[in-house]
């Protein structure tokens, strides 16, 4: 029902921009020859308390530059009376200019958000000006009335004017101001109550503090050193699946004994990695910053995705019937289901690490056997996603596609990948080692999974090696989705001194995988495109979990030819099931 009810909202959309207007020859005046502080001080009766805000931060002018996009959620006065109520305050000068500034930081993306995207839902794409995400959703028993008076910002203010379009972007009107994310998932964990005095999380919390993982979450950012020695501070995000104190006493769970003995811990040791406690922690985290409009979606076709967690445990998230997600629909363990479902009042809890989601089952570990499609993003990683958001390319955004411009950022010294560049890497090439590329919306480089592709230019037999998602055991097909541009033809056509851009493929250092693929013998003809090549007809994985991927460039043209590189768009294990 929901997601008609967006179908219902866009398609409204749709219609209200493809008719007459109704009010043609009729004068009004026109906001968006205006920037976003202009406007805002047109209606200065309405928004004069977020401009003093702005104005304190230090971000009025800054928001008004002609040259640059916004997208500002803007509170009333009333919204900004009723926040200094709740703070106990006065006026903005009572929290200082470091609040402020943090707080209209949290209210400003450096990009337009247009109503279309706004009313998908879900996690907005870019992040606003202090490093953090929004999400939107629909109340559906909003007594507001349904439609665009049931749009929310972050399950906390009302969205009263949607879209206005000035000259530097949109302007969206709230009806309260948003609090600034300063807490960690950790203390969200902690401060969240089921009534005034009680906290809802308090078991669950204390299973975090005894296993030792409340350390990682309470962390924001952390340190990381590159292969090259240089040390950046990398955002540490979590997402986090809580169980309430009153969904474990509907399991009979009422201490942190009763829960380790149901889980069957054997000892009190319960920040040993080998504790079924430690373990039972770990299976509820995940690394990365994850909505639940984003667990809740699936490759292609597919209605089960697996994801990794802290406790390298694979939990599966599947679509049943029409609108119904579960987590481990089809567990069982000693008789007993042990499937989850996602309580939605309860999620999208958000943090400045991260995420935090309540299920209804207290959710021991449980793995599937049963082999699952598994798409591999070579760039879908926290990693690259922190990076990208702190030192990318101006004007590149992970995971998204520009309408005009194709983005490149070098990330070869990321931890995630271990990479072997040679000398003989073409120095006349534009191209980095290796490259986080995003695609522009005019070509059929859009095409590729999420609008991006990890970009290699190594050299003769230079290598790169990373780790897969977790493959559940079992047999598969396995091939490599890749880009090609027009001049790569020389690739394609074997010539020049190429052999068809020859990668080969390794899995966990077993020469028994080893297969030398010539990649661009594939592409049927010279068009610029996403195009495959099997690397394995069929493969076999001993083990359920991670596997480490080397791939080693033998085309000897990457030598000598500035026009050589390979675009990586995926991999795709597609399970090969035995009748």
């Amino acid at each position: 029902m929901k997601n008609l009810n967006k179908i219902i909202l866009f398609l409204f959309i749709t219609w209200l921009s493809s008719c007459n207007d109704p009010y043609e020859n009729t004068l009004f005046q026109v906001f968006d020859v205006n920037p976003v502080s202009t406007y805002l001080d047109s209606r200065s009766e309405e928004f004069s308390e977020w401009i003093i805000i702005l104005k304190y931060a230090d971000l009025y002018n800054a928001i008004n530059q002609a040259s640059e996009m916004f997208t500002v959620f803007v509170p009333d006065n009333k919204a900004v009376q009723e926040f200094y109520k709740k703070k106990g305050v006065g006026s903005i000068e009572d929290l200082g200019e470091a609040y402020a500034r943090e707080l209209a930081r949290y209210h400003i993306i450096s990009d337009t958000v247009n109503l279309e995207t706004f009313v998908k839902g879900g996690k907005l794409e870019d992040r606003t000006l202090s490093d953090d995400y929004l999400s939107v959703t629909f109340d559906e028993e909003s007594e507001t009335g349904g439609g665009f008076n049931s749009l929310y910002v972050n399950n906390e203010a009302r969205i009263e004017e949607a879209a206005i379009k000035v000259s530097n972007g949109y302007v969206y009107v709230m009806d309260a101001v948003l609090s600034p994310l300063v807490e960690s998932v950790y203390e969200r964990l902690t401060d969240i109550e089921s009534s005034p005095g009680n906290k809802k999380y308090s078991l669950f919390k204390e299973v975090m503090d005894k296993t030792g993982w409340a350390d990682s979450l309470r962390t924001i950012y952390v340190d990381i050193v590159q292969p090259n020695g240089i040390v950046r501070k990398q955002k540490n995000d979590f997402t986090l699946f809580a169980v309430s104190n009153e969904t474990f006493k509907s399991e009979g769970i009422n201490s942190l004994s009763d829960l380790a003995l149901k889980v069957g811990a054997e000892n009190s040791q319960y920040n040993s990695k080998d504790n079924e406690l430690f373990k039972y922690a770990a299976y509820h985290i995940i690394q990365g910053n994850y909505s639940l409009f984003e667990l809740k979606s699936f490759d292609g076709n597919a209605t089960k995705r697996l994801w990794g967690t802290a406790a390298d445990a694979v939990m599966e998230i599947s679509l049943q019937n029409t609108d119904d997600y579960y987590i481990n629909y089809e567990g069982v363990i000693e008789n007993e289901p042990v499937k989850a479902m996602f309580i939605e009042k309860g999620s999208d809890v958000q943090a400045k690490n991260g995420m935090l989601h309540e299920v209804d089952h207290y959710m021991p570990l449980w793995e599937s056997i049963i082999p699952v499609r598994v798409e591999w993003d070579f760039t879908d990683y926290p990693e690259v996603a922190s990076y990208i958001s702190s030192n990318g390319t101006t004007g590149q955004i992970y995971q998204k596609s520009h309408p005009s411009t194709e983005y490149r950022t070098e990330i070869t010294d990321l931890s995630i990948y271990t990479v072997d560049w040679k000398p003989s890497a073409t120095p006349t090439s534009s191209f980095n080692y290796v490259d986080y590329f995003t695609a522009k919306a005019s070509n059929d480089w859009v095409k590729c999974k999420n609008f991006d592709m990890l970009t290699l230019n190594l050299g003769y037999t230079g290598s790169i090696s990373m780790k897969s998602p977790i493959v559940i055991t079992g047999k598969y097909k396995v091939t490599l989705i890749f880009g090609f541009a027009n001049s790569q033809d020389f690739m394609r056509t074997q010539s020049s001194g190429s052999n068809g851009g020859m990668i080969q493929f390794t899995f966990d250092n077993s020469p028994e995988t080893t297969v030398q693929v010539p990649v661009y013998t594939n592409v049927p003809k010279k068009s610029l495109g996403v195009y495959e090549a099997v690397i394995h007809e069929e493969i076999e994985f001993a083990k359920t979990g991670n596997h480490t991927l080397k791939l080693v460039i033998m085309d000897p043209s990457a030598a000598t030819n500035s026009n050589f590189r390979v675009y990586l768009d995926y991999l795709l294990f597609e399970p090969i099931i035995d009748e």
